[in-house]
């Protein structure tokens, strides 16, 4: 691939990204992409099969994007305010990415979009999966998880973090009144709560 094949790929999944950004998976045309991205109509066409292989590149770039924050954070004692644990902050991290790109998330675990996912997704739903099963289990070693098989407190934990990131997105769905839901200095409180459920006991 020689270089401005390179740049206008990037800046056809960049464009893909910001239009779902603003208005969900049905805000993405290929055609609205490529006017975006200020290309050819054609352009899109030639590095994309449809708008579900432009989708599945995003949502591949985003679970990257999910699980370097979440890594960063729990290496990163700084990035909270108080003492915490890895797991709490890279749990804190998963909450706060599927927040602040709540239409990227749904992407992705919302089933907002039905598409067949390209191998490029299924190889970064691979990796996050692999790097969650690892998080489970230092934490399990670390004694600030339960202790019982990681292959199901993993789920449990998922399960845990997915209501929460999807609390605010679903309040937001129903149009509820103002100031429904969490506010974003309600989260570790409220993180903290959660996960008190599978600490040993």
């Amino acid at each position: 691939m020689n270089e401005q094949t390179g740049d206008t790929r990037r800046a056809l999944i960049s464009a893909a990204s910001d239009l779902l950004a603003q208005g969900g998976p049905a805000h993405v045309t290929l055609r609205a992409v490529g006017a975006a991205a200020s290309v050819s109509r054609t352009a899109p066409y030639r590095h994309f099969r449809d708008k579900a292989d432009l989708l599945s590149t995003v949502a591949a770039e985003n679970l990257v994007f999910l699980r370097a924050e979440m890594q960063r954070a729990a290496a990163n004692p700084a990035t909270a305010t108080t003492a915490t644990t890895p797991l709490f902050r890279a749990c804190l991290a998963y909450v706060r990415v599927a927040w602040g790109y709540p239409n990227h998330y749904r992407l992705e675990f919302g089933g907002d979009f039905a598409f067949k996912p390209s191998r490029v997704l299924e190889a970064a739903a691979s990796d996050f999966n692999r790097y969650f099963h690892e998080l489970v289990v230092e934490a399990q070693q670390s004694n600030t998880l339960v202790a019982d098989d990681a292959r199901d407190v993993g789920p449990l934990l998922w399960v845990l973090l997915h209501g929460l990131a999807m609390s605010n997105h679903l309040v937001a769905d129903r149009a509820c009144d103002s100031g429904t839901g969490y506010a974003a200095e309600d989260l570790p409180r409220v993180l903290a709560l959660a996960l008190r459920n599978l600490c040993p006991r």
